[in-house]
């Protein structure tokens, strides 16, 4: 089996990593795998090919760049795809749907589309047009259209693609939660170490939360709980960076924010780790705390709870069904109630073991082979 994707550039990020692992999938399984991109990405295997879009010019992220992509990448993917003779187009968002649209139809071959986020709560977090956003959503529904099968990460987007398309394609909607990938084993004195490296002492509690930092994370929301805590022996580990110039506005903010509230020497702002370096924090911690306005199916927490770490997150889709019970969730608008939590979580041994007991079974919950549902959701479903 032959198959064509496409991917701009690889960043940073669970979208991205999930990207990876379809990939790696699709190569174990002998698929023969072209992608299509504008900067390399390393995936290093005989099956696999790794077509360059050369641009007329210098490509960057303004308006004109992504105007040549939306002409460029379709032209590509269609010469590939007729020269490859190519039998499945599997697409990461509707996007790359609408990109691999047009190509699709004229070779006659199905496409697969993965829906993992909403695309359009990123752009007005960076306080774009409404006429952007009203192209944005155009790009999207064509792109589910040309879909043969769209595969969601959670039920929620479910919902709303069938409310946009019509309950008539009830049957090519599905839906396919992340897992817990395998996580590196926990070191002997890992703990000690992290705590000595940041200054942390041995007998204070330690909140972590991590992610791409832009505004839909919400993390001043968490700052604000902090203060309404006894928090000269807590502390909170920020884990990640941001992609854009809003989102690099949004950290400075946060940092202008813990000064203004006294926790300069509580909150550490980490910047990008790799992962097993924020697994040996998670390990160390006593709580994570996801306080997202949105998320898909984050991985990082599905990463916490993989590394055994107590979790609250935010009432949301895609982090309530990760997590499900009530005692594990909280109103993202409601700081109040957020401290009220972590500070019942941190003192009360009772709360705190149930907690971990109700974390322990969403855990299992998740723990599955992700790859191998995810080849026999494509080849199963879409007859290739």
């Amino acid at each position: 089996m032959k198959i064509m994707t496409a991917m701009y550039s690889l960043k940073r990020g669970g979208a991205y990593d999930r990207f990876m692992m379809m990939v790696h999938a699709f190569l174990e399984r002998k698929a023969e795998v072209h992608c299509l991109s504008l900067t390399p990405i390393p995936v290093h295997h005989e099956l696999y090919h790794n077509h360059l879009v050369r641009m007329p010019f210098q490509w960057g992220t303004g308006l004109m760049t992504k105007a040549m992509i939306l002409i460029f990448f379709p032209l590509h993917s269609f010469w590939i795809a007729w020269r490859e003779q190519i039998d499945l187009f599997v697409s990461f968002s509707s996007l790359y749907a609408f990109i691999q649209g047009i190509p699709k139809c004229l070779v006659s071959r199905k496409m697969v589309t993965f829906v993992r986020g909403d695309s359009s709560s990123g752009l007005e977090a960076q306080g774009v047009s409404h006429l952007i956003l009203w192209a944005n959503h155009q790009i999207e529904f064509l792109g589910l259209l040309f879909s043969d099968r769209i595969i969601t990460v959670n039920h929620d987007f479910r919902e709303r693609i069938l409310k946009v398309m019509g309950k008539r394609h009830r049957g090519k909607v599905s839906v396919l939660y992340n897992n817990i990938p395998s996580l590196s084993p926990s070191v002997p004195g890992e703990t000690v170490q992290i705590r000595q490296r940041y200054g942390i002492p041995d007998d204070s509690k330690l909140i972590v939360t991590a992610g791409v930092l832009h505004r839909g994370k919400n993390i001043e929301r968490l700052l604000h709980s902090l203060v309404r805590i006894d928090h000269e022996n807590l502390f909170l580990f920020i884990i990640g960076e941001g992609r854009t110039t809003a989102d690099a506005q949004y950290e400075r903010f946060l940092r202008g924010m813990t000064e203004d509230l006294g926790l300069v020497q509580h909150v550490m702002f980490t910047g990008w780790l790799e992962k097993e370096v924020a697994w040996g924090i998670f390990r160390s911690a006593d709580l994570f705390v996801l306080p997202s306005k949105s998320e898909g199916m984050p991985n990082v927490l599905l990463e916490a709870l993989g590394c055994n770490l107590a979790c609250f997150g935010s009432d949301i889709p895609g982090v309530r069904e990760i997590l499900s019970h009530r005692a594990l969730l909280f109103d993202p608008d409601d700081e109040s109630l957020l401290a009220k939590q972590i500070e019942q979580f941190l003192c009360s041994e009772v709360f705190s073991e149930e907690i971990k007991r109700l974390c322990q079974g969403r855990k299992e919950n998740f723990s599955f082979d992700w790859e191998e549902r995810v080849f026999q959701t494509i080849t199963e479903n879409v007859g290739v």
